[in-house]
């Protein structure tokens, strides 16, 4: 940083802009300072609370010993202090020096309510704050307070005269660059660079018209950066317009306006390439923000082989927005409601399930946020059922009749029919596979013959699932896949057998299907066979609800 010291010439802009910069990074040491020195006595104070070791709780104490569960409690509290504040110490370390990259100068006649400073004042912006004495020295950039910074036009001043941009170089001010909104103190502002020098140029030359020219599109990307978090938000633009930088000052930008809300879910970017990612990984802890996680496309769904898409046209109708309907439709239609009894076996006794009932854990089970806590759901209230029915209070043996019910085949075959619990490698396997399953899915979408032909692959036996190779292009699909199923935990919890297969030589998917067409029902006239043709019968299937779906 240089700053001029033991000279008789007077201070130039730049240097003065250069002393002030100075006091900031200054300051910004200083406080780095403070922080680590605050977070040494706290774990100082934790480490004298705890120097006996840990001790046990009130609870597991007792009465008589509950002043050392006191102190334990408070070494504990004091522990955790510490931490917060080494970690605030990091972020300060982690965000490097406190550079001022603009100012702003508020309107001497500024209306009220204006966003900008009061009048005259100067406000620096920066990557973060830097306060000293009570002296706010630098903004964050994401601070409310800095929004005129960006916000500011010539049209819509919002109370700012003056707005300035520092270019560094290295650690050092090199230069700076002007823009004057109060066209009426140009001749007050000494020297000025850049546009607001040429602004003062031609408005001694021609008519009020001219003092819009310093209108920019810097407001419209800085709306963009400011947008609610509140739904997806879609920003379209020619290549060059800065697309990338302000998606990158808009994650660094919720990360601090709602750091409560993004504490645990976090950001995530998808990039076209590491190498995309890796200059990501640069520019975004410049920006104030470290702990976002960047991956490309085909790192969405971890765990899985993948090979390149061998056709280009299908992988682009893989990309296309309409496979989101088809694969909600896919999903819906693997529910179908209960039109039978369900008949099952505990040793010899029969026992039976109404269909009305099984209507009613049906809709119930729709109430679910997710496909899988949906069929796990379903399965339990069947299983409770069918123990009540057998079990018998004072006899005893409940957790061996119930892990016999759930051994059940009919019931297996029964959930895997009506709602099977699904991972996203099956769903997307059983859709593609399947010619019924597919071309519904694809009207739904309102995709064509012809597409739906290009998306139809060979169907994989489950046993042979986990060495398939998928594309590039399956990626998303199955990303997608995950959100609307849910993981299988949702449906089995400690069940090692989590999807409920019935035999290693048998594919359920197939047996349901085989028990379709084999016509095993007692209500054909309420069947609909999505093996016939798909074109069949679409009214009445139509006509029933999303979760209605029946084969």
């Amino acid at each position: 940083m240089t700053v001029p010291s033991g000279s008789d010439t007077p201070a130039t802009p730049l240097d003065l802009e250069r002393a002030a910069a100075s006091r900031i990074v200054d300051a910004h040491r200083r406080q780095v300072d403070r922080s680590r020195r605050f977070a040494e006595g706290l774990a100082a104070e934790a480490s004298s609370l705890s120097e006996e070791g840990p001790r046990e709780t009130e609870a597991e104490a007792g009465d008589e010993d509950i002043e050392a569960a006191a102190e334990t409690s408070a070494a504990r509290a004091a522990a955790a202090r510490a931490v917060l504040a080494y970690k605030r110490v990091r972020e300060l370390e982690r965000a490097g020096e406190a550079e001022a990259f603009g100012r702003i100068t508020g309107e001497k006649d500024a209306p009220d309510g204006g966003l900008a400073p009061d009048a005259d004042e100067t406000i620096h912006i920066g990557r973060m704050s830097v306060v000293e004495d009570d002296e706010v020295l630098l903004v964050d950039w994401r601070a409310p307070a800095a929004e005129p910074f960006y916000r500011a036009t010539a049209l819509q001043p919002l109370g700012v005269s003056h707005r300035r941009h520092l270019h560094w170089d290295d650690g050092t001010l090199v230069d700076f660059s002007d823009e004057v909104f109060d066209t009426d103190a140009l001749d007050d502002l000494g020297e000025l660079r850049g546009e607001a020098a040429l602004l003062r140029t031609l408005s001694r030359r021609t008519d009020d018209r001219m003092q819009t020219v310093v209108a920019t599109i810097q407001a419209e990307q800085d709306t963009v950066v400011r947008a609610s978090a509140k739904g997806p938000l879609l920003v379209q633009g020619g290549p060059g317009t800065g697309k990338t930088v302000v998606a990158l000052h808009r994650a660094a930008y919720l990360l601090y306006a709602d750091r409560a809300a993004l504490a645990e879910t976090g950001v995530l970017i998808v990039g076209p390439s590491p190498q995309f990612l890796l200059w990501i990984s640069d520019v975004l802890p410049s920006l104030g923000e470290s702990g976002v996680i960047s991956v490309t496309p085909a790192e969405l769904y971890p765990g899985v082989r993948l090979a390149e898409d061998p056709d280009l046209d299908v992988a682009t109708l893989k990309g296309d927005a309409r496979m989101a309907a088809l694969l909600g439709q896919a999903v819906r239609d693997r529910r179908r409601r209960p039109t039978e009894p369900l008949i099952a076996w505990y040793g010899s006794r029969r026992l039976r399930v109404e269909t009305d009932v099984l209507q009613k854990m049906f809709d119930a089970a729709t109430r679910w946020s997710t496909h899988n806590a949906g069929a796990g759901a379903l399965r339990r209230a069947i299983v409770d059922t069918l123990v009540d029915e057998v079990f018998e209070p004072g006899f005893g043996g409940l957790e061996d009749i119930r892990a016999s019910i759930e051994a059940s085949e009919e019931l297996a075959l029964f959930c895997e029919r009506h709602w099977p619990v699904l991972t996203p490698e099956q769903a997307l396997n059983d859709l593609l596979g399947s010619p019924a399953l597919l071309s519904r899915a694809c009207r739904h979408a309102a995709l064509t013959e012809v597409e739906e032909a290009m998306l139809a692959a060979p169907r994989l036996r489950e046993r042979a699932l986990d060495s398939r190779t998928w594309h590039h292009a399956d990626v998303p699909l199955l990303d997608e896949l995950l959100h609307l199923l849910g993981d299988v935990s949702e449906a089995v919890q400690g069940d090692d057998d989590m999807e409920h297969r019935i035999a290693d030589e048998t594919d359920v998917f197939e047996a349901a299907e085989a028990t379709d067409v084999d016509g095993d029902s007692d209500d054909d006239e309420d069947e609909i066979d999505l093996d016939d043709d798909p074109d069949a019968d679409v009214e009445s299937f139509d006509a029933w609800g999303e979760d209605d779906v029946r084969w």
